[in-house]
């Protein structure tokens, strides 16, 4: 997939999921169980944690030329979630929802220094496993940000927030 479409993507994704939480009151972002049984919050910060470490892959890729990137080598993806769950759970929603915007705007800032055969050429990164580095992207930021818009959009309705 090509820089500007893969860029539009995550853009995209970031406004349906912004566009999901429009509107949401501070006590109902704290609310426990809106996403499974996490808080909007605590699915804010869990987005925060892949797409960090995503940035972090992406920041770093001349030194991933044949060992992945952390993100690759995570292998039990509940346990890490679960980790990431009580290292941040404490967090104020302030720092959270900052970290939040934060990530997105270091993700774009990535993406753009990349050239087109980076994300493209599924040859370049062996432990992508025949996979163009876009996949990467699209699993860790876009279809992940489109999956809780979702899942936000359906406890809103649930409970008519």
């Amino acid at each position: 997939m090509p820089k500007a479409e893969v860029i539009a993507d995550v853009r995209a994704a970031r406004a349906a999921l912004v566009g999901a939480l429009d509107g949401l009151p501070e006590e109902q972002m704290l609310r426990v169980g809106a996403v499974g049984v996490w808080s909007i919050k605590d699915m804010l910060a869990h987005l925060v944690a892949w797409e960090a470490e995503l940035v972090t892959a992406l920041s770093q890729l001349e030194q991933h030329k044949q060992r992945p990137p952390r993100i690759v080598e995570i292998e039990d993806i509940d346990a890490w979630n679960e980790q990431q769950y009580h290292a941040h759970a404490a967090r104020p929603l302030a720092a959270v929802l900052e970290d939040f915007h934060g990530v997105h705007k270091q993700l774009i800032r990535a993406l753009n220094e990349l050239d087109n055969r980076a994300l493209d050429d599924n040859r370049l990164w062996p432990w992508m496993e025949g996979e163009p580095l876009s996949y990467l992207v699209a699993e860790n930021a876009i279809w992940h940000e489109e999956e809780h818009a979702e899942d936000v959009k359906a406890w809103r309705d649930s409970e008519n927030v």
